[in-house]
Order: structure tokens, then sequence, then C-alpha cells
């Protein structure tokens, strides 16, 4: 035996059918077990008619093997969980192995790993064997499927995935008895296990950690009972709980069981404790050399290390805060309210907490004319703080008796943040979107949407070396004391499963700081712009990561420069553009991946639409609506009805004028850009846009029509060659083409772009112009003065020209781009050194004309180019 399968130890069906699985996959010589099977899957092989090719080793005949060329673990990744097979690990020339515990750990090194968060080890395989093409018995596929259906508790689980009912489906195909699997899959109760499951009950202590239920039982029996697993899904039934972790003494063993329907609860880092492993949802350990009392004050030790806890008024807060001093005024006061659209705020003196006052109080005292008194003459002075490590429910019934709208979190005397009604209401909504949901007697995966984990989402889409970067993040902001985020457009990316390396993290606390210490341990540069509070690592290699303080942002009027300072990360999102892009991801390792959306983002993502934070977005900041535009035609997005009307709205009153010129300039260029671009166009001609660039810019049919021709030259042009032009300033150039002079200047002008850019932009919109009007006049022409009058234009503006210039010079436009403009003379000026030609100075033009004539195939060979030359030199002199 040469090439062999293996699994773990006491294998249950998924493990020996995805070892048998394997077999098949590789054309094994056996499947190698060294420890029996639970009686079921014992029972199930001892009925097939045809034996399965699998040999028992005694530890005797593990050592005797003294090499082998391939082994394929299954269902298994940790060499402890093999014994006694783990030896046989160093001995083979290729390791491959197949798992589906990707939340566990592993320490077994393998050529190939095959790791996915599937129901069971069996789908990852029949994977494997659909793609190879093989075929299977109606036996063998019955086998399979009994590992599949173990593991997935016949595809109820929370943990059966897409791939599980694939592969379901795909062993259907080849005849797999369903009647056949249930028999032995759906196993009735013997009388030992209902003694075992009378106990288990009985000895039953629910523990409540947060909102979490966590039951916690054991038993014992002198004989040695297989199938415990089976007792599990029962109980955690008959319980209704969140989690189950059961410790059973068995003979000489003791059996641990861990269940959880729930993401706050790991049941493999359980069970990896006792050496065993498994899913986050189902996992197991044999536990030996332990007495039972042992084992489950060990297991109430670690269940409280690894619950989550409860969550603690530092952990709910709103924090840096937006505050008022003492002595400011009625009139400073409302400025400040409305700009961070607050309802109530703590008064301070110093980072002391003196009182607290309310939007309404301040336009009441407003209405009796108390514009310059002070806040502290109405503020409400006896008001509620509490400690950062208050329990939620503490706070819940703090807030509740005392029908507080706000609290103070304070701590040594300073202000650290403030819980409001809207912050413990949304924590408690979190909570009761985590408890397990119930449909026609069925658990249903409840999933909080505004805070869901991510994180396995983000290393399966994100490039290794970006996920690694987020998670050095996340432990360096642990290590010094900050709290970090990924935001932005790749965590939408991430959730549309959309590739994006531009990595947008924002530090609460101050981004340059931890940029800087951030660079030194990396090996890395930091940029710092001080002023913005931002700062960009780039690494040797070239990768940048950008860094910004968390911060808030309000406009003094319609189109203006925002006004920034430092905010929580919620104010953070608020001030972004459109919801889908105002989410973010928890990067501290305590809560890794933890998705915030704050604003609705995920719903939108699924109804597939753009739509603004607030009503004043497009009065704050009008580019948004280009924004709009982009990202609608993007992702095939619609405009919601309310930013529908807010775009509008923004377009009568001609806010597009205040725009800056230069973001006017980047929106049009980012929209073609765009894939889509030519319906981005569609859109911003509906909503009357284009002429905020210009009052005479159109895009009519006979404009539609020459963008059919660009876009087709250009993906001729990607066909062809290994470079992409910027496709933006072709479509731009087209774009102005039938735009007079005047009005292309008035666009650059209003473009603001600095002196280099205007000009290079306005050479190529004259020359795209000139080139295609003298194109049209001239009908004809040699392949030479073609080639010449498009040498004098970058690739993209030559683009543009072949576009304007119609069906009649096709012939020419491929021709110059894949031969014209790579000819050149077979003789050089050394030749014409060699033949003695004066003077030196007429050289180039010499070369040209030859150029020249070889493009009009005049001379096309050496010998046919030198008499041209001299055929040139002898008319020169003859003329002169």
């Amino acid at each position: 035996m040469k090439r062999i399968a293996v699994t773990h130890k006491n294998p249950d069906f998924d493990a020996m059918a995805s070892a048998y699985a394997a077999y098949r996959l590789y054309g094994l010589d056996a499947v190698v077990t060294a420890t029996s099977y639970e009686s079921a899957v014992n029972e199930y092989v001892s009925t097939l008619e045809k034996p399965l090719p699998i040999v028992h080793l005694k530890e005797k005949d593990i050592e005797d093997i003294e090499s082998l060329d391939l082994l394929v673990i299954t269902d298994c990744k940790l060499a402890g969980r093999l014994e006694p097979l783990e030896s046989l690990v160093a001995k083979a020339k290729k390791v491959i192995v197949f798992d589906h515990h990707p939340a566990h750990g592993q320490d077994i090194e393998a050529d190939e790993m095959y790791v996915e968060e599937t129901g069971s080890c069996s789908a990852v395989i029949v994977q494997k064997m659909k793609e190879s093409g093989l075929t299977l018995t109606p036996e063998e596929a019955t086998l399979i499927m009994t590992g599949i259906y173990e593991d997935t508790g016949m595809l109820t689980f929370t943990s059966t995935t897409v791939k599980d009912m694939e592969a379901a489906a795909w062993l259907l195909s080849f005849g797999a008895n369903l009647h056949e699997v249930g028999e032995y899959v759906k196993r009735e109760l013997s009388r030992e296990h209902v003694f075992i499951l009378n106990e288990l009950l009985t000895n039953m202590n629910v523990h409540a950690i947060g909102s979490v239920r966590v039951g916690v039982s054991n038993a014992s029996n002198d004989k040695y009972i297989e199938d415990i697993s089976h007792l599990a899904h029962k109980i955690m039934d008959i319980e209704s709980l969140d989690a189950l972790f059961i410790l059973v003494r068995t003979g000489d063993r003791i059996v641990l069981v861990g269940r959880s329907r729930t993401d706050d609860v790991d049941a493999a880092e359980i069970a990896a404790a006792f050496g065993g492993g498994g899913h986050y949802t189902a996992a197991s350990a044999v536990i030996k050399d332990q007495m039972l009392h042992e084992c489950v004050a060990k297991l109430d030790m670690i269940l409280g290390e690894s619950v989550k806890p409860v969550k603690k008024a530092r952990d709910i807060m709103t924090s840096p805060v937006k505050t008022l001093a003492a002595n400011v005024t009625f009139d400073a006061a409302i400025d400040i309210f409305m700009k961070h659209n607050l309802n109530n705020m703590p008064v301070v003196q110093g980072d002391v907490p003196v009182g607290i006052v309310s939007r309404r109080d301040i336009l009441q005292g407003l209405k009796h004319g108390l514009n310059s008194e002070p806040v502290s003459s109405i503020m409400q002075v006896e008001f509620t703080k509490i400690p950062p490590d208050m329990p939620y429910y503490t706070i819940e019934e703090t807030m509740l008796a005392g029908n507080h709208k706000m609290v103070i979190v304070e701590e040594d005397g300073r202000l650290m943040g403030v819980i409001t009604r809207t912050d413990l209401l949304r924590l408690i909504h979190d909570e009761i979107a985590r408890m397990p949901r119930f449909s026609d007697g069925r658990l249903m995966k409840g999933e909080n949407g505004r805070s869901k984990n991510i994180a396995g989402q983000m290393e399966n889409i994100l490039p290794e070396r970006v996920f690694g970067t987020l998670k050095d993040v996340g432990a360096m902001a642990d290590e010094l004391g900050y709290k970090c985020y990924l935001v932005g457009g790749v965590v939408r990316d991430i959730l549309l499963r959309k590739t994006n390396e531009d990595i947008d993290i924002v530090v609460e606390g101050s981004a340059p700081d931890f940029a800087k210490v951030f660079a030194d341990r990396m090996g890395a540069r930091a940029a710092i712009h001080a002023k913005f509070k931002t700062a960009v690592v780039i690494f040797p290699d070239g990768f940048r990561v950008d860094f910004a303080t968390s911060r808030t942002e309000y406009y003094n009027f319609p189109a203006s420069a925002p006004t920034v300072e430092d905010a929580s990360i919620k104010n953070d999102l608020f001030r972004r553009d459109f919801s889908i892009n105002a989410m973010a991801v928890k990067l501290n390792r305590k809560e890794f991946g933890v998705l915030l959306d704050f604003f609705g983002g995920q719903r939108d993502l699924q109804d597939k639409k753009i739509r603004v934070l607030h009503s004043l977005s497009f009065v704050d900041d009008p580019s948004r609506a280009l924004r709009a535009v982009r990202f609608a035609v993007r992702f095939d997005f619609m405009i919601g009805p309310h930013t529908d009307r807010l775009f509008r709205h923004a377009v009568n009153l001609d806010l597009f004028e205040r725009v800056q010129g230069q973001r006017m300039f980047l929106e049009l260029k980012y929209i073609l850009s765009e894939k889509n671009y030519r319906k981005a166009l569609r859109m911003m001609r509906k909503y009357d846009l284009l002429r905020f660039f210009h009052p005479t810019l159109r895009v009519d049919e006979r404009k539609e029509a020459l963008f059919d021709d660009l876009d087709t030259i250009l993906d001729w042009y990607g066909f062809q060659f290994d470079e992409e032009p910027e496709a933006y300033l072709a479509r731009m150039a087209v774009l102005f083409s039938d735009m007079e002079r005047q009005a292309v200047k008035d666009v650059l002008r209003r473009f603001s772009l600095d002196e280099h850019k205007t000009n290079q932009h306005a050479e190529c919109f004259k020359m795209v112009k000139d080139t295609s009007a003298w194109l049209r006049r001239s009908k004809k022409m040699p392949d030479s003065v073609f080639t010449r009058r498009m040498n004098m234009m970058d690739i993209p503006c030559a683009i543009a020209v072949s576009a304007l210039a119609g069906e009649d010079f096709e012939r020419q436009v491929k021709e110059y781009f894949t031969v014209f403009r790579y000819v050149k003379p077979d003789i050089t000026g050394n030749d014409l050194l060699e033949m003695k030609i004066e003077p030196r100075t007429e050289y180039s033009n010499l070369l040209s004309a030859l150029k020249d004539a070889k493009i009009d195939k005049k001379c096309t060979d050496r010998e046919s180019q030198i008499r041209f030359v001299q055929e040139m030199v002898k008319n020169d002199k003859k003329n002169r």
C-alpha cells in the first residue's frame, strides 16, 4: 500500500464516507483505519454487498510502514485526532487534507489543503468528484450520502450550506437510496441511550450568559455507549437552548459533545480545549485519564472565558462626545445642535460633566430672547452618571426608572461617553436578533443584519495579503488601546462578493499616531497629513493602506468645503454619501469581522437601491448626485424614490454650479471610466445634469451611434494589445466633439485643472476635432499621410478620431494600430553616412520620407530603400 486515505479515530458516517470518496477520487489502494467505527457505521458497512476497501491496522503494522507515495486525510486537520495514524503524515511524500472545520486550528502540514465551511466533509470532496467527471454506482452514492445526511441532520442543521445541497443532488442523480440512508442515520434511541438522556436532563444546568442560554450537563455509565452525540440534538430541542455541552463517562473514557445555534458560542473552540475538534455549530472530544468532575470544572471555566461577555457601558457608549462649555451662549449652542443634528448634549467644565441641556430647552430660551445667556443657566444639574463597567441590563433599569433620555458615562470624574435611548434600543435589538427563531417548528438561523460577523467572507474574498494586514491592524489596535475599523467601498464590495484592494481604515483616536507605529512595525513608511488627521502607510512593494481619524463634518453653506471634527465611528459613517458606502467592520481581535450597519446599507444592497443618509445630503455636497449615477450604473441599482426627489430638487436649485471644478472633472472622469458609462450619460440627461458642464453639451442619437463605434474600437484594441488606453479620455473627446471650440475652452476652464492637465486635454480635444473634420473632407488619402496625422496624438485621442472618422477609414484605422505606427526604415543614419550623403542635417527628413514610402509599399526591402534614397538625393541636387 503506497496510496491510502485515512480519517479521524472512531469514524462516524461523514469520516468514513469522505475517506471512501477520496479513495475513488484519487484511485487509492485502500482506506486505512486503526480504531473501531461508531456502531451505526459498523452495522451499515457490514451489510454492504461489496465490501469496502478498508484495511484495519494495528500499531505495529503502522510502525512497519516505511513510506507512502500519497496520504489523503479527510474530515480532520489535527494530527491528534488521527491517533494512532498520525505517524503516517511524516512518512508520506505527498499529503492532501480535506476538512470542513475552518474555524478550528490546524497542525498537519499538507501539500494540498481543501478546507471549506460546509456542513459535511463529504460535500467538499463531492465537489472535486463532480469537477473530475467521476461516475458512481448507486451503492457508492448511498454510502457518501450517509456522510452528508449525518453531519447536516438530513440537511436541516443551521450549518448546512448550498454546497451540501448540491452534493446531495449530485449523489441522487446516481441513484443514492435515501430510504437506506435514513434507516442508519436517523437512529432510534437504545435502552442505554434513554437512561443517559434521562440523567443528562436531570443534571442539566442552564447558564444565562448575556442573552445566550447555554446548557451544561453530565452523566456516567460503566459500559461503553456509542453515538452519544445523537442525544445532544434531542436535548437542544427539548430545552430550547442556544448552546449545549454534555460530558458523558462511558466505560473508560469521557465523551464531550458540543452543539451551538449562535455565533456567540463556538463549539469547536471549546472542544479544542479538550483535544477535540469539529465545526463551530457541532464539535466533540474523547477524553482519557481524567475524572468526570475534573472535566466538568474545566468546562465551566472554559465557557466563562470563551462565551462573549455581557455588554457593558464602555461597549455601547458613544465616544468621543460633542459637548457644550458651561459659558456657551444660547445662540452659539443652537448652532452646534443644528450642525450635528443632536437633541441633548452634556455641559462640561474642562473634561468634567456638570449638566445636560436639550435642544428643545435652548429653542424655548431663544423664543424668550435669552440669546446671550449661558447654557449653564438652564442646564439640568441632576443627571445620572454611570461607570464604564456597568452591564447593559442595569443601564436599562436605570434609564427606565428615571425616564432618562441620556446618561453620562464617567470615570475618575472625567467624561468618557454618553448612552442614549437609541443606543440602548439598538443593543436590545441586536440581542433579540441573535436569539433562535422558529418557523413551522423548525429553527431558522437568525442573522443580525446590523452587526453580523463577516470575517469568513472577508477571508474568502480579500487577497491573502490584504486580509493578513487587517488582522495585523486589529492586533496592534488592541495593544495600543485604539479601535480600528475597515470602512467604505471595500465593505460594500465584500458583501457584494467583489474584490477591492483599496483599504481604508478609520481609527477612533489619532490615525497619524497609529499609522506611524504600524509602519515601523511592518517595515513600511508612513506619509502623514496632520492637517486632515490622515495617513498613508506604504509598504516597500507599493501596497498602501489609508488611515483616517474617525470624524464628523458639517457644511456652513450649500456645496461649501466641510468643517471636520473628531467623532465616533457612527458619526463618521453618517457623513458618507450613501447607505451602501456607510458600513464598517470592526478589526480589533475580540470582535474582528463584526459588521456595523447603522443606516440600512445591507437592506439597500439587497434591494439594489442607492439611498442618501439624510435629506440635505445633496445640498451639502451636490457632487454626490454624480456619484449616485456612477454607483447606479456600476451595480445596476436604482436610485431610491426619496433620493430621486432630493436629486431633482438639487438640480432645480442649480446647486451644481457651486461644485468645485476639479470635483466636476473627476466625477465625469469616473463616470466615463465605467463599463456602463452610456447608461450613466443617459441618466445625466434625464436629470438635466449635462448643462452644469456646459449649456451646449448634448447626448443625442448621433452621439450614441458614435459611442457604439468607439466601444467597438476600444474592445478591438483591448483584444489586440496587452495594454489599456485611458478609455475615459477617448470617451470625453467624443462627448465634446460636436461642441464649438470656445465651448470646450469654457468646459476646461470650469474644470480648474492645473496648467499641464488643461493643456494636455485642450490639445487632445482640438486634435480630435480637427483631425476628424480633416478626414471627413479628404475622404481618401495615402496610408503614410493618415499615419503621420494619427502619430501626432496620444492613443486615446487617436482612438476617438477612429470612431469619429467613420467606416470609410476602417481599414486604415486597423492597419495604423497594428502595422503602420510600428513601421521603421530598414536602413539607418549609419547607412546614410556610409553612402556619403551630405548634409547630415537632412538625415531625419530622408528617413521620414523613407518611412512614408515603406508604409505606402513603394519600397519594402533594404535594396529598394537604398535606391529610393539615392533617387531622392539625386533629385534634390538637381532641384538645387
